[in-house]
């Protein structure tokens, strides 16, 4: 066995010792961040006000309340008779040095659920396949792992929008739900900054389309673990002039007390209010019209986070929408949406699909007169020791 768990019995003690101490402190914390939520539920006005302070103001980045009182509790609202839900996922290989072939995949699966229909679900995959000099060498050095995996969010997105688009406007409400952020995840340092304008300006445009139409999307994160909330009741709680100095939660007495907790008083359900990101995460968005706003949602069996832009938000009867919407998704499939389980199973690129996507690939090269491929010299090793140690 290569690992020695012998070796790290010690650690593996220490964790769950530092782990039962966080517990313990969180215990006795969130009572006291309770506290302040219901201190300061009807405060937006002030609370906006510290949370949208110029930088230098103001450094720990925050959620930035709505229009609801902080501590309110929405139950669930009835779902429409008939209302069609789209949903998307996606996977992806990342190119491999030391593989046969230097390329990547991305698969987007897609879900169009018609509720209340009858119709079994429309199910469908979106394989393609990168290998052209621009794409898996973009401005002259290998594509990295950042560009691909904000790539597949913006496949996403674009299946989202074409599916929810498609479907007549003056038919049952419809829906557009992904998994995840509903922030497109850019590294600055990783992706060239013209890349990144056409990622973002993609995505964004996708936004536009929907919101054109009225057509609500939504994205779930599962057990989620930002504290933007937490921060907020923080800077509130602290004098003006020692907002400044406070930097992260970690050296603040709530260190480690997430939103999720926090907000742990919710019955099977109910959301909690809806607050908007934070502005160094969310500006982009703002400018476009599309800031990523959020709530929280007990599912029946775990709280998640579910983001919206701002303009669904503030709207009623489309946040309804998407509230009773998800939670019924939830309801039947163990406290997460069904056609996110569905678009999951559709986009995931299993061990034997990728084999065969090999030789398929390989087959084509000597199709086309290369000599038969081969893997990198430590790839082949990799290869031989491993199958000595399964044997």
């Amino acid at each position: 066995m290569a690992l020695d768990l012998g070796k790290i019995t010690s650690q593996i003690d220490e964790m769950g010792r530092v782990l039962a101490e966080r517990a313990g402190r969180q215990s006795k914390t969130l009572p006291a961040a309770r506290e302040l939520l219901h201190h300061f539920a009807n405060q937006q006005e002030e609370l906006r006000r510290i949370a949208e302070s110029e930088p230098g103001e103001k450094q720990l980045g925050c959620a930035i309340p709505g229009d609801e009182a902080l501590d309110a509790q929405f139950p669930a609202p009835s779902l429409p008779e008939q209302v069609t839900i789209v949903a998307s996922d996606g996977s992806q290989i990342y190119p491999d040095q030391h593989g046969m072939a230097f390329y990547y995949a991305i698969n987007i699966g897609t879900v169009v659920y018609r509720h209340g229909s009858g119709e079994a679900p429309e199910v469908a995959s979106e394989p393609t396949l990168y290998y052209t000099e621009d794409q898996v060498y973009p401005n002259g050095s290998p594509v990295n792992a950042d560009r691909i995996s904000a790539q597949r969010d913006l496949a996403e997105m674009q299946e989202l929008a074409r599916l929810a688009l498609r479907e007549p406007s003056a038919g049952p409400p419809r829906i557009a739900l992904g998994d995840g952020s509903l922030l497109i995840w850019l590294r600055r340092k990783e992706i060239p900054d013209d890349q990144q304008d056409q990622i973002l300006e993609g995505y964004l445009g996708y936004l536009d389309r929907l919101r054109g139409e009225d057509l609500p999307v939504a994205a779930f994160v599962s057990r989620p673990r930002s504290a933007e909330v937490v921060a907020l009741l923080y800077l509130a709680y602290l004098e003006p002039e020692a907002r400044q100095n406070v930097t992260q939660l970690s050296d603040t007495q709530f260190r480690g007390l997430a939103d999720r907790a926090l907000f742990g008083f919710l019955k099977p359900g109910e959301r909690s209010a809806y607050f908007v990101r934070s502005m160094a995460s969310n500006r982009q968005y703002r400018d476009r019209g599309h800031a990523v706003t959020f709530f929280y949602l007990n599912t029946g069996t775990d709280l998640a986070r579910v983001e919206v832009p701002q303009w669904v938000a503030r709207q009623p009867a489309r946040l309804d929408l998407v509230h009773a919407t998800v939670y019924d998704q939830c309801i039947y499939n163990n406290g997460y949406p069904y056609v996110l389980t569905r678009a999951d199973e559709l986009a995931v690129i299993l061990g034997d699909e990728r084999e065969a996507l090999e030789t398929r690939i390989v087959q084509s090269l000597m199709r086309h007169g290369l000599p038969w491929p081969e893997l990198s010299r430590k790839a082949q090793q990799k290869q031989v020791a491993r199958w000595r140690r399964r044997r």
